[in-house]
């Protein structure tokens, strides 16, 4: 009986291509990498609006700025 054997290959998971984002130390804001986040921000308004008031709150806790002054700055 041949067993199956799961490589990351198989799943086709991007782990060399996106490691470093479980290294880093940063906080992924706009600020720090735009790209990144302007494309959760996306995900998050489309997928799960219930969130995203906390997603931008969170982010600007982050940043130490009030939630009005990031929103006029980065939305």
């Amino acid at each position: 009986m041949k067993q199956d054997c799961v490589t990351k290959q198989s799943l086709n998971l991007p782990f060399e291509n996106h490691y470093w984002m479980m290294n880093t130390r940063t906080p992924i804001t706009p600020a720090t990498n735009p790209t990144l986040w302007y494309s959760w921000y996306s995900i998050i308004q489309s997928d799960a609006p219930e969130i995203a008031d906390q997603f931008i709150e969170n982010t600007a806790a982050k940043m130490e700025l009030t939630v009005d002054y990031f929103m006029d700055e980065f939305l």
